[in-house]
């Protein structure tokens, strides 16, 4: 957790995780699931309990404030982190550009350009999120 109260690194990954979950989860389960020990797990859940982000429960733990998260968009239960969806975004239009380039069975410059743009926006958000820990 960073000192402007904002999650990071394993307390985010926690975080997230409760907040994509259905129901409560304890702390083996998270720790497993994550791959991370049982302590680690422990250590950030107290910490975030404190802060009154999440809430112990007789079944385990639960989101108790849903924060604004930098560089993620909740879409239902699903967090997803913003390259994501712009990659998806420049993906869609090089598949459209595509269909109009097979349909037209020409290829200009201007498509052309456009297509290799797209596909290179597609490819850098997404290699950035791959890059990207959580």
């Amino acid at each position: 957790m960073s000192v402007k109260g904002e999650l990071e690194g394993i307390a985010l990954k926690i975080y997230i995780y409760l907040l994509e979950s259905n129901e409560d989860a304890g702390v083996r389960e998270i720790a497993r699931d994550l791959g991370l020990p049982v302590s680690t797990v422990h250590y950030h859940l107290k910490r975030l309990e404190e802060l009154g982000y999440v809430e112990k429960t007789t079944d385990g733990y639960k989101v108790a404030q849903r924060l604004k998260l930098r560089d993620y968009i909740v879409i239902g239960s699903r967090v997803i982190h913003r390259f994501t969806l712009y990659s998806f975004f420049f993906l869609g239009f090089a598949i459209g550009e595509t269909i109009l380039i097979l349909q037209s069975q020409t290829i200009n410059p201007d498509r052309l350009t456009v297509l290799i743009a797209t596909i290179l926006a597609s490819l850098i958000f997404g290699i950035e999120r791959l890059r990207i820990k959580q």
